[in-house]
């Protein structure tokens, strides 16, 4: 949802625009890859993206699977009351924001970087799946 000047910075880095199509409107329906489905779609051996619908339809997690760390966007963030998916700015759904949560726990990440709020670094896999179960059964 956040796509001002998209265009722009596509032709300043000479790289292509991957959206998913539950979110493609008039001004970014030029994207040049459009995402169909539930994924994830892998981007050679190192990138995979994750559909995580909830904040928006179309909600896609970057995982960077050398370093272990998942962009989440707006999708999951760490603020100072915990981790969160800022329900006041969801734009589509609550609960499928949370279930995708719950999908997320099956990748193999340490980290989160997230479109906003602070990132989170997890020691090992059984930490990062601790809280993000416990999040989810609140």
């Amino acid at each position: 949802d956040d796509v001002a000047d998209h265009a722009k910075w596509a032709t300043r880095f000479s790289c292509d625009r991957i959206l998913h199509s539950e979110d493609v409107e008039i001004c970014t329906a030029d994207v040049e890859m459009k995402l169909e489905g539930n994924g994830p779609w892998s981007l050679g051996d190192d990138i995979m993206l994750v559909h995580a619908p909830g904040h928006t339809e179309g909600t896609v997690c970057l995982l960077y699977k050398p370093l272990k760390i998942l962009f989440t966007g707006d999708h999951l963030m760490m603020t100072e009351s915990g981790l969160s998916i800022m329900e006041m700015y969801n734009k589509y759904s609550v609960p499928k924001q949370v279930d995708s949560v719950q999908k997320l726990i099956q990748f193999d990440f340490d980290w989160i970087i997230p479109g906003h709020g602070w990132r989170i670094e997890f020691k090992d896999f059984q930490e990062k799946n601790t809280i993000l179960e416990a999040f989810v059964r609140e």
